[in-house]
This record gives structure tokens, C-alpha cells and sequence, in this order.
């Protein structure tokens, strides 16, 4: 009886600590998955094209995105390809690693001419 008891007690301890185990690696994965350069990419372009279709001609808007830019020198992407503004597609295509990158459309049929300066990407709306 007392052996019995004894295997009880190592089975509850393998087990909660498995647990333990599978549960920070779920969470590792996910504050992983949630601060990548992919979750970047996909936040600036739609970023991007949101503010091209509800901006006017003859406007010009300055993006801060410095902590992208940082992120995608550390995956060797240089600021003049990290964004990307396609006039004939009307689509903005954001970059950050060699491995991926993110386009996103816009409606508003306007010329659209970007420069970077700094830690912004100014936005000149023709």
C-alpha cells in the first residue's frame, strides 16, 4: 500500500511540472510571435495605405518609424528598401527582413512621392 502511494506522488509531480513546462514555451512562443518583424511589416504598410486614401492632393505626412527601421538594419534591410510605394499598383509594400515583407492597396488613385528622413518616411501626396 505504502508503494502505491509513493507511485502517485512521482506521476502528480511529472505531471504538473510537463505542464509547467509546455506552458512557458506556449508563452515564449506567443511574446515571440507577437514582437516579429512580420507583425511590424503588416502594422506599417496598412498604416500606410490608410493614411494615403484619406489624405488630399498636396498633402505631405510624416511617419514615425524608427523602432522598424532599427528591427530591419538588424536584419540587414537598408531604409530605402524597407518601404516601398508602388504608383502603377497602387500598393505599398513594406520590408523587413530578407525573408518576407507585407503589401498592402490603396484606393485613393493619387501620385504618391516618399523620402526618408531621419527616423520618418515623409509621405508627399501629388
Amino acid at each position: 500500500m505504502k508503494n502505491k502511494k509513493g507511485e502517485m506522488l512521482h506521476e502528480t509531480v511529472i505531471f504538473v511540472i510537463l505542464n509547467i513546462i509546455f506552458f512557458v514555451v506556449m508563452m515564449l512562443f506567443i511574446n515571440l510571435q507577437s514582437s516579429s518583424i512580420h507583425l511590424m511589416e503588416e502594422e506599417h504598410a496598412k498604416q500606410i495605405a490608410l493614411l494615403i486614401d484619406s489624405s488630399r492632393p498636396d498633402t505631405n505626412i510624416n511617419v514615425f518609424m524608427g523602432e522598424f527601421f532599427a528591427r530591419a538594419e538588424k536584419n540587414k534591410i537598408n531604409r530605402v528598401n524597407s518601404v516601398i510605394i508602388d504608383n502603377e499598383k497602387n500598393l505599398v509594400i513594406v520590408k523587413g527582413s530578407e525573408d518576407s515583407s507585407f503589401e498592402y492597396g490603396f484606393f485613393n488613385d493619387v501620385n504618391i512621392k516618399f523620402d526618408f528622413k531621419g527616423d520618418y518616411l515623409i509621405l508627399e501626396i501629388v
